[in-house]
């Protein structure tokens, strides 16, 4: 191991170590408290250190949602408190899964094969897997490493808590990987919203946006029920869930099946996103940028 491969080591398990301290410190708190506190220092950090991005996510907002600059302002404030909420709750999942309320209606049955689930980054896009979880079925998410591996490890142990059907890295699995899971009895549950190049470029809030077409292959290719699932934000770090079944019926025309799919999965996402901006968190993201723009 070279001295740069070291430093970074140390670099990162350094990092991890801070991440450690401030969860011993949050986890003494109620969960509720906890996710505040955690909101409000996300929110001044990149407010007042990361102002290119901050400049980027108003500048988003003000072209795609016609917003205007105080109005793009207290929405971008959100956008990093919700974040800071997403973060503690995570860390805190443990404690949240006995002690908090989630409420959602009755889920489809797995027992002829698993279910495709789409969520987005909104709200808390973590806590997705719960109803599932809760309902005793067996789901699996695809999920994005994080570059700190110790950290990464710290965020899967939470995320396995939820997903017994196993966490997959979006790099390592494969499409005939999630079809063997569907087959077997197990859902799969996919966060769908990022730029994808290798997707479709369609609407996405009236913009051209290449679009994650995962679902709709996946579904032409098992048969299995795509549903859209949404976790509403309440008090004190309780949730509600919205789910929504989506029409997958097939055409010969393969690209016309996977357009149309794909095409109402951006809708749900839009509708979402209109019904309260500040929880999105891919503001952050260039979800709009062109290949030639690259």
């Amino acid at each position: 191991m070279n001295s740069v491969s070291s430093m970074k080591k140390i670099r990162q398990f350094i990092e991890y170590l801070f991440v450690l301290l401030f969860y011993s410190l949050i986890s003494l708190l109620p969960v509720s408290i906890g996710s505040k506190i955690t909101g409000y220092l996300c929110m001044m950090v990149f407010m007042s250190l990361s102002l290119k991005r901050k400049e980027k996510v108003k500048k988003q907002l003000r072209k795609y949602l016609n917003l205007n600059d105080k109005e793009s302002h207290r929405h971008t404030k959100l956008i990093y408190y919700h974040f800071g909420q997403n973060i503690a709750e995570l860390a805190m999942i443990k404690t949240m899964l006995k002690k908090k309320v989630f409420r959602y209606p009755k889920l489809p049955s797995q027992d002829r094969k698993g279910n495709i689930y789409v969520a987005a980054h909104f709200s808390n896009w973590e806590v997705t897997g719960i109803p599932s979880y809760k309902s005793g079925q067996k789901t699996a998410c695809v999920y994005r490493h994080i570059s700190n591996p110790f950290i990464d490890k710290f965020v899967l142990r939470r995320r396995s808590l939820i997903y017994n059907g196993g966490c997959y890295e979006k790099f390592n699995v494969t499409a005939m990987d999630l079809v063997k899971l569907i087959n077997n009895n197990i859902n799969v549950a996919l966060v769908c919203d990022e730029k994808r190049f290798n997707g479709i470029n369609i609407d996405f809030l009236g913009h051209k946006a290449y679009s994650n077409t995962v679902p709709a292959l996946l579904a032409r290719r098992t048969g299995a029920d795509i549903y859209a699932i949404k976790a509403d934000r309440e008090r004190n770090s309780n949730y509600s869930f919205v789910i929504d079944k989506i029409d997958v019926r097939k055409s010969k025309d393969k690209n016309n099946t996977i357009l149309n799919i794909t095409t109402k999965i951006n809708n749900i996402y839009s509708n979402w996103i209109l019904s309260n901006p500040s929880e999105w968190w891919l503001w952050n993201h260039e979800k709009w940028k062109q290949k030639n723009e690259e």
